[in-house]
């Protein structure tokens, strides 16, 4: 968490040694991103491919509703993983990556419940009650992305009420007030 300069803390200046184990930590936490971020790709590029393998088949048969169906399966899978390097390779704050992981798993429900509506393989009553319950995960996932974007826009608006001209005196809190929200 970073602080001001000029901003009292509690904690005391970091020693040498703690300063430089610090940047080592910084250091390997980058390498690890980058390997999990190559990774990512790698998967992407292999889920696209999938992707045309999926659809070739039933596409020659002239089979387009099943070449729509395993389609949109795999291509939800590659934007899954798009999304999850997004979110790997981002330094926002906390709030926004947790945003970005309930989206992933938003998007992550919407295809476990395509793949359970295109399946033929169990009954209609156990189709329905997956569908039942994924349709409860889902909801739940949007309830909290909800949460989140409104304790967001919450706290963004106490921080423009703190910095608004009677407290301050700027121009620039007056051009912070007057930011559409």
């Amino acid at each position: 968490m970073a602080t001001e300069k000029n901003e009292p803390s509690l904690r005391p200046e970091p020693t040498h040694t703690e300063s430089r184990l610090g940047d080592l930590f910084a250091r390997a936490e980058s390498l690890l991103i980058s390997v999990v971020a190559f990774f990512l790709i790698a998967f992407v590029i292999i889920a696209l491919l999938a992707v045309v393998k999926e659809v070739r088949g039933p596409l020659l048969d002239y089979d387009f509703g099943a070449a729509a169906i395993k389609g949109t399966d795999a291509t939800f899978l590659a934007i899954i993983l798009l999304e999850l390097l997004h979110t790997t390779l981002s330094r926002g704050p906390i709030s926004q990556q947790l945003q970005e992981f309930l989206v992933i798993g938003v998007t992550a429900t919407v295809r476990h419940g395509l793949d359970i509506a295109a399946s033929r393989d169990s009954g209609a009553r156990d189709i329905v009650i997956n569908l039942a319950i994924n349709a409860a995960g889902a909801l739940v996932l949007v309830l909290a992305l909800w949460l989140v974007r409104h304790q967001v826009r919450a706290d963004e608006r106490a921080a423009r009420g703190a910095a608004s001209p009677t407290n301050a005196g700027s121009e620039e809190a007056e051009d912070a007030s007057q930011i559409p929200y």
